[in-house]
């Protein structure tokens, strides 16, 4: 072996050493392969040369793996390279996996050696958990979403200053809005100032912790100033951590039901009332009206026996035939306000709407009281400013026993050679007609039950003269069925005022 060829050994000895210790870069030209001699030697140097070549390529392969470059080709036979072209397909499988991962495929099961497969694994549980979580509170939120905007109860989520954060269509329906509310309107701004301590307490009670839910019928008003009956429901929304931030309330128009409950209380008053009336009638009829008779059949017998005497007495005769009168007369009276009574209760009573006129009418109903009235020396007039233009359009009949029931009551309640004044006066298209005595008059205490059918009540007359204590309220009944009204100005031991308004049906 020459000295060129144990040179080519020191220099081959030189680079498998660097090939040994790890280097990545190397001399590989101090060999010069064509000028050795020796063919072994020769032979060595290639081979040496060429696993060289191979290893610095498979340097570089790795290299470009660490630098993340998957889709680097791979070294073909190279004895360095094969034992990581499984490891190179395997990341890159593992790479196309990951990003089916972020395009949301949870669905993978990573296979890659090692912890750092079952750390990805476990990941896409977690995700593969959070996709189903995730999707189940999307399912809600539309759900949410579709109750909030089809609902036909109101739905409002308010902070805790009550400020409303977000208001369901129906809320907006309801109060007649259209400009955004949401961030810009008090809850309480929309709760009636009367129910407005009774709101606060409602809410409290959510805050304070004594219940979960909270509920309350408010009245809330909208935006023409009207307001309407609502069922609020409302319950404390929570943050992350369990604290109060807010509250949800649920609005129900409960309007109708309000007004059906106030028109069952009406019912139940009406029949409560139609009750006194049928008993204050039966009373009427059990005593009032049988105590005329029982004096009418009691004098019919003694002027029976009277009229069967030898010596008949004109003067007792003439004295039985008055009281009989008079008793029947009063009878009658009661009777015809009895039925009238009872037909105006049964609603049988129909309004006969014809021209009527007033100086006429009140003129023959004082005449008709001047018999009753003379018997007492009591002066009964009828005056008035008015001569022409007295005709109104209303019920005969229901005016004539309104004015018959004020002038008998006047009669009753005025002592001997007291004065009575019948009057009519217009104003603003009403008629006005007025029935003023200087009688016992009317305690306050009496005057305000006048009216009421509950309250019947009479009191006798300055020559104790009985009564039902019926006529007003029958007066009453047929000037509101006449569109009018009826009131009575009095003070005690001066006299008293009827007056009643009438106008043209």
């Amino acid at each position: 072996m020459n000295g060129n060829e144990v040179d080519v050994i020191l220099k081959l000895t030189d680079i498998i050493d660097w090939l040994l210790s790890g280097k990545s870069k190397f001399n590989l030209g101090i060999v010069d392969v064509d000028g050795i001699e020796d063919e072994n030697v020769k032979s060595l140097a290639g081979k040496i040369l060429h696993l060289c070549e191979q290893y610095r390529e498979c340097y570089g392969f790795m290299m470009d793996l660490s630098r993340g470059k998957l889709y680097t080709e791979s070294p073909r036979q190279n004895v360095f390279a094969n034992p990581f072209k499984q490891l190179h397909s395997e990341l890159r499988y593992l790479t196309w996996q990951i990003q089916q991962i972020a395009d949301g495929d949870y669905d993978q099961s990573v296979s890659f050696s090692g912890d750092f497969s079952d750390a990805i694994n476990k990941m896409i549980v977690a995700l593969r958990e959070r996709q189903v979580l995730s999707e189940r509170i999307r399912e809600i939120k539309n759900l949410f979403h579709s109750i909030f905007i089809t609902s036909p109860d109101g739905i409002v989520l308010c902070d805790l200053n009550h400020c409303i954060i977000n208001a369901s269509n129906a809320v907006y329906r309801m109060l007649q809005v259209s400009d955004e509310i949401n961030g810009n309107k008090n809850f309480g701004d929309i709760i009636h100032p009367e129910d407005l301590g009774k709101y606060k307490r409602f809410l409290e009670t959510l805050l304070n912790g004594v219940n979960t839910t909270a509920f309350a019928e408010l009245r809330v008003v909208s935006a023409d100033g009207k307001y309407f009956w609502s069922e609020q429901n409302a319950s404390i929304l929570l943050d992350s951590n369990s604290n109060p931030k807010g509250y949800i309330i649920i609005i129900r128009d409960i309007s109708e039901r309000k007004d059906a409950e106030a028109q069952l209380l009406q019912y139940t008053d009406e029949l409560d009332e139609s009750n006194r009336t049928k008993d204050k009638l039966f009373s009427i009829i059990a005593h009032d009206l049988k105590s005329p008779f029982n004096t009418l059949l009691g004098l019919s017998s003694l002027l029976e026996r009277e009229t069967n005497q030898k010596n008949v007495n004109i003067e007792k005769i003439k004295h039985f035939s008055k009281i009989i009168h008079t008793s029947a007369s009063k009878s009658f009276d009661l009777l015809v306000n009895l039925l009238e009574w009872s037909r105006l209760q049964s609603e049988r009573i129909m309004i006969n709407p014809e021209e009527l006129n007033l100086n006429e009418l009140i003129m023959y109903n004082v005449d008709m009281g001047q018999t009753v009235a003379m018997n007492k020396n009591i002066s009964l007039e009828y005056i008035t400013s008015i001569s022409d233009e007295c005709t109104i359009v209303s019920d005969k009949a229901m005016v004539n026993t309104v004015l018959r029931n004020l002038i008998n009551n006047a009669i009753k309640y005025t002592p001997q050679n007291g004065n009575i004044t019948v009057s009519l006066v217009k104003d603003d298209g009403m008629f006005r007609i007025s029935v003023k005595d200087n009688g016992v008059g009317i305690t306050e205490e009496i005057r305000k039950d006048l009216f009421r059918t509950n309250a019947i009540q009479s009191t006798p007359g300055t020559d104790n003269e009985k009564g039902t204590g019926l006529g007003l309220v029958l007066c009453r009944d047929f000037v509101n069925k006449l569109g009018g009204d009826i009131w009575v100005e009095s003070v005690y031991g001066h006299g008293a005022t009827f007056t009643f308004s009438l106008k043209n049906l």
